[in-house]
């Protein structure tokens, strides 16, 4: 039986599932969202995490081992549910447009991997309301403590190298559940694009030049930047709006991290299509197929000792 013009959609989503699955591999293995977040993959709607801050010091083993259990602490995240679908003509199948059809599905992985990305750095921006696993938000002034201290997460403070010293300071104080420090070392900055050339110049550039004074005659002086080397830099292009002057410093080395992202593992990123030429009513009604991408997770939040948050209001 000689192939025709019909057949080709059938023909076609194998290679363009293939196409969708390579390209978002690649770009989830450049995730920004996989850098600055925890990955969690369950199999449950909502998962519940009552570990947090439970992790005990290392102690000499004199008499007996001193098991800590969960603490009373525990968050919970529900996943959510997410699609992004494009629409191709008929005629574009027909007409043999098979190499622009495969760009827009790796535009599509592209899409999911950004989204990931989006909804973690919202995340962040929402800080300042959200509820993290001691009971009070997650950038926060008083975070209760060992001892009955409290201990910060935030400042008013615009970015600038007094007011991010003093951020990587006080992170690196905060102690654990039990009183020993937690060995917090921030190792990356977030902002958005209005931050993005101060924050370069910040913690890039190699030297810090301060200008001298024309009223005493002060030549201007370069002093070694003390910050270069010790800070990634991710630029956000989703830290906008009325918080485009928010800025994080975050530890991402840690096991747990200060977000979680928590992904489904028994229903994973899937590529359909709705495309079929014979029971398609989208191909006899609109004279379209339909391409489309659907995905379950959704962010919270993890160890506040993590991050730090500027000027976020």
């Amino acid at each position: 039986m000689p192939l025709t013009k019909s057949d080709i959609p059938d023909l076609l989503l194998p290679g363009l599932k293939t196409e969708f699955e390579a390209a978002y591999r690649s770009e989830v293995e450049n995730s920004i969202a996989d850098r600055i977040a925890t990955v969690v993959n369950t199999t449950l709607p909502v998962q519940k995490y009552a570990w947090l801050g439970a992790t005990p010091p290392m102690r000499e083993f004199i008499d007996e081992r001193r098991p800590q259990g969960m603490t009373e602490y525990a968050v919970s995240i529900e996943d959510k549910t997410f699609e992004s679908t494009v629409a191709v003509d008929r005629k574009a199948i027909e007409d043999d447009q098979l190499d622009l059809i495969r760009l827009r599905i790796r535009d599509l992985a592209t899409r999911v991997s950004q989204h990931r990305h989006q909804v973690v750095v919202q995340a962040l921006m929402a800080g300042a309301t959200g509820i993290a696993y001691d009971g009070v938000t997650f950038f926060n002034a008083s975070h209760p403590n060992y001892g009955g201290t409290t201990y910060s997460n935030t400042t008013a403070n615009t970015l600038a190298a007094a007011s991010l010293a003093s951020a990587i300071s006080t992170m690196m104080q905060i102690p654990d559940d039990s009183g020993t420090p937690l060995g917090i070392v921030p190792d990356t900055l977030v902002v958005g694009p209005q931050l993005m050339w101060d924050a370069i110049e910040l913690v890039e550039s190699p030297v810090v030049v301060y200008k001298g004074t024309g009223s005493t005659g002060t030549p201007p002086t370069d002093y070694q930047n003390a910050f270069q080397g010790r800070l990634r830099l991710i630029v956000s292009p989703y830290i906008t709006g009325a918080q485009s002057q928010a800025w994080f410093l975050l530890d991402t080395k840690r096991p747990i991290k200060g977000l979680v992202l928590q992904q489904r593992s028994d229903v994973p990123v899937e590529f359909t299509a709705l495309e079929q030429s014979s029971g398609s009513e989208s191909a006899f009604m609109r004279d379209r197929y339909f391409y489309g991408v659907r995905a379950r997770y959704n962010v919270g939040y993890g160890l506040w000792q993590a991050a730090f948050g500027g000027k976020l209001s």
